[in-house]
């Protein structure tokens, strides 16, 4: 069964934290799968989903793996393969002929390892052998597979059966524990000089159980090649030459089984490129902000006050964000928190203005006087920025509000002429009372006698007729 994020009821979980026994999505984990992936509610370390027999230790599995070589579909393939063998057992000169078939269920076995590899674990069809794309590694494995049977085959015949047992032993015990590694590092490189060079990488990587694996891979070798070596001097050559074909092919499918389990176990230790690797890091590197996503996570929580934390850190460091401003006063607004609500409500309205969505000023005014009835920020120079947002925006009764009484508000404020001259406009042109326009055309003559205020004051007492 599927497990789904417990923040996220409707998106699958790919994360698993141990310690607090919860299953968690992409968007409620932070870090990566190299530096560490941790919960963004409890900062503990997460481990990614995987199917549930890849948590399996490998010695369980080996007798699945066996099954996956001698399913009734894969037996028939051996079986149709190891038939020339019929004709060609009794003549050694012949014998490299029977490659040609055997190239078949090496091809099989190279799909099938690539597709546990991927986490795909049920046995694989026949019918995959239409799949043509990995031929170039299906080569590959029938170069290494050629050598594991080559070599015993080669002892046997120069230095006969009996003299020739243990050292075949040696020989396909050495082999295999070089072949072992290099089929897995053929999965992340793809070509036979690459994965020479790091052949070493999976047993150094994967510690004792790399170690253990190795061993019992040997061991398997060792006593297929002991079933082998006896029938092949008990039964007449026209037998023995299919039945050791099919025990090898079986003996080899069940090896690329094992090691295909192993790498999806192992996928991020060994840094495999499998398709469901690939998938997480594809969703880890389109996730949003972590910042955003950790909020989010706290929410559901229902750890409101964190989140306020949360926010309210992150509008220290950048207060003239908009988005945050929003979020923050949301929330505030939606836990009632009002004098909180006009506490923060300068740094909202001045983030609105800046980012030029005057358009949002009237709305934003109405929500600050549900909280304060005649709500006026205390900040001049926010109110006159307010005025000119709120006459751009057609409301010039709402922007004559904020700039009412402004030389009691702030006698000694820098601004204030300015200030004026735009409430002389609103009241002249706005709202067509120039009658109540001219007090204040004489309040700026009498107050700033400046050359620079006389001059502005002329321009707007002729830009209004007065």
């Amino acid at each position: 069964m599927k497990q789904v994020c417990k923040y996220h009821p409707g998106t699958r979980a790919h994360w698993y934290c141990p310690q607090d026994g919860i299953h968690l999505c992409d968007d409620c984990v932070g870090g990566d799968q190299h530096a560490g992936a941790r919960s963004l509610l409890s900062n503990k370390a997460v481990e990614p989903l995987l199917s549930p027999l890849a948590a399996t230790p490998f010695w369980q599995m080996l007798p699945w793996c066996l099954r996956q070589a001698t399913h009734p579909q894969a037996l028939l393939m051996l079986v149709l393969a190891a038939l020339p063998a019929v004709l060609l057992a009794a003549n050694p000169v012949l014998w490299p002929l029977l490659a040609l078939p055997a190239l078949v269920p090496v091809h099989y076995g190279a799909l099938m390892m690539t597709a546990m590899a991927n986490g795909r674990l049920q046995p694989l069809p026949v019918s995959e052998l239409r799949d043509t794309t990995s031929l170039g590694l299906s080569l590959q494995h029938a170069a290494l597979a050629l050598l594991l049977v080559a070599v015993p085959l080669a002892l046997a015949q120069l230095a006969g059966p009996v003299a020739g047992f243990w050292p075949a032993q040696a020989a396909l015990a050495f082999m295999l524990l070089l072949s072992a590694p290099l089929l897995i590092e053929l999965l992340r490189d793809g070509q036979l000089p690459a994965a020479l060079r790091g052949i070493l990488r999976p047993i150094l990587l994967l510690g004792g159980t790399g170690l253990l694996a190795a061993l019992a891979i040997a061991f398997g070798g060792a006593a297929l090649l002991a079933l082998t070596w006896v029938l092949a001097d008990m039964l007449p050559a026209w037998l023995a030459g299919p039945v050791l074909a099919v025990l090898v092919g079986a003996g080899w499918l069940t090896l690329v089984a094992l090691l295909g389990f192993l790498a999806c176990q192992w996928q991020d230790v060994l840094d495999l490129p499998t398709r469901q690797r690939q998938a997480r890091e594809r969703r880890m590197r389109a996730r949003r902000p972590e910042d955003v996503r950790r909020q989010e996570v706290l929410l559901y929580e229902g750890r409101y006050d964190k989140v306020l934390s949360v926010l309210r850190n992150r509008l220290d460091k950048q207060p003239e964000s908009l988005a945050l401003n929003d979020d923050y006063m949301r929330m505030l607004q939606a836990l009632g928190r009002e004098q909180e609500v006009l506490a923060q409500s300068e740094d909202w309205l001045a983030a609105i203005i800046k980012a030029g969505q005057g358009y949002r000023l009237p709305d934003a005014l109405r929500q600050l006087r549900e909280a304060e009835a005649d709500y006026r920020p205390a900040d001049p120079a926010l109110c006159t920025a307010l005025a000119q947002s709120l006459r751009d925006a057609g409301q010039p009764k709402a922007a004559l509000w904020m700039l009412q009484d402004l030389h009691k508000r702030a006698p000694e404020w820098h601004g204030l002429a300015e200030a004026y001259l735009l409430l002389v406009r609103i009241l002249a042109l706005d709202l067509s009372l120039p009658a109540k326009a001219e007090p204040f055309l004489r309040f700026l003559e009498n107050r700033f006698r400046e050359p620079r205020h006389r001059e502005q004051t002329r321009a707007c007492r002729a830009e209004v007729g007065l």
